[in-house]
Parts: structure tokens; sequence; C-alpha cells
């Protein structure tokens, strides 16, 4: 199983404050391979239908080197959405990101790409440990 981001606590607990039942890593098997995404969450919404998305934390490390670490992190996710998507997994994919990287790095050329793939992006304040924004 993968090493979790250093930021991953702080993203579990940004969730548990707005109400998501945050589970262990997820392992999804397909035929060609398996992958491990951080975390699965669960939601009950309206009080009748559960709402599940998957997440893949990324705190990207302040060593001014974002271009790399993003191209990683954007490469892991637009994998992981094609290993869901031939196994039929609807379960909503998102990149979770501090909001200090989302502020400072994404200009509009990620902005661009982000829009362009269609990459759904959950922001979360690490210090005040919540979610400040969602990108679909």
């Amino acid at each position: 199983m993968p090493r979790l981001d250093d930021c991953h606590n702080q993203v579990v607990r940004a969730l548990q404050k707005d109400d998501w039942q945050v589970k262990k890593s997820r392992r999804i098997s397909s035929p060609e391979r398996d992958i491990f995404i951080d975390i699965r969450a669960e939601k009950q919404v309206n009080g009748t239908s559960q709402q599940t998305l998957l997440a893949e934390v990324k705190c990207f490390p302040e060593t001014g080197v974002f271009s790399s670490e993003f191209y990683a992190a954007i490469g892991q996710y637009l994998f992981y959405q094609v290993i869901l998507d031939g196994i039929e997994d609807k379960t909503q994919l998102y990149l979770v990101i501090p909001d200090h990287i989302y502020q400072r790095e994404f200009d509009g050329a990620v902005q661009r790409l982000i829009t362009k793939y269609q990459v759904r992006l959950i922001i979360v304040n690490l210090e005040a440990e919540a979610i400040v924004k969602w990108i679909e």
C-alpha cells in the first residue's frame, strides 16, 4: 500500500467536519491493474440517499518543485479515472489539494487543464481543517 501524503489526516478531519464518514484507503482492482485511492467517504443526503466519493490527496511539498509534483498528481488522477471508467465504477473521484497551493500555483494554464480534462477538486484549508471549495 502506498504511503499517504503528510496532510492526509488534516484532509480526513476536514471531510468529517463536512459530515462525511471517511473510510480507509480503497484498493480497486481491474483486469489490468490494482490501484489504491487514499480516501473513500460517504455522506447521507436528505436523510434517504447516500453519496460516495473517492479522493486522492496531494499536499505538494514546499520544495519549489510544483511542476513535477503537479504533473505526477494529474497523471495519477487521470489514470485512476480511466481504471474506474474501465470497471464501470461511477463513484466521483476528486483530487484534494491545500488551498495555499491552489491560490499560488493554479494559474490560467492549470485552470484550462482542470477544465479540459474535467478534474474534480476539493480545496482544503489545512490549518482550519476545513473544505473551502469544491470544483466539479
